[in-house]
């Protein structure tokens, strides 16, 4: 935003960075509202993807910063389709009584809509 003086470009910028704010803020309510047992900063990422950058776009270049370059960073120029190594689909086989299990956890984790994480 500090390199333009384009009004219009300011405004998208502006409301686009907003809208992150938004989701991040969704996310974290999200997270919260997960009762009684998710206890908030406690979970770790997964190891294997907390510090690779797939570059997912298309075309020659993908912009380069500190948020994807740098000792701390892999850089993947062409990821396959699932970076998880699944088929890049939604389905998913499940072995066994793993459905039940799946089940039980979905019940187990699901969103408290009327809990306020505020309140807390």
């Amino acid at each position: 935003m500090n390199v333009t003086d384009d009004a219009e470009i300011r405004e998208t910028l502006g409301f686009l960075m907003t809208r992150e704010i938004a989701h991040q803020k969704s996310f974290e309510m999200a997270l919260h509202s997960i009762q009684p047992n998710f206890p908030e900063g406690k979970l770790p990422g997964l190891e294997q993807f907390s510090s690779v950058y797939y570059k997912m776009s298309a075309g020659d270049g993908a912009p380069r910063g500190p948020w994807n370059q740098g000792p701390e960073w892999e850089f993947v120029e062409s990821p396959q389709a699932a970076v998880d190594g699944g088929d890049g689909t939604a389905s998913v086989a499940l072995p066994g009584d793993a459905a039940k299990t799946l089940r039980a956890l979905a019940s187990r984790t699901a969103s408290g809509v009327n809990i306020d994480p505020k309140a807390h």
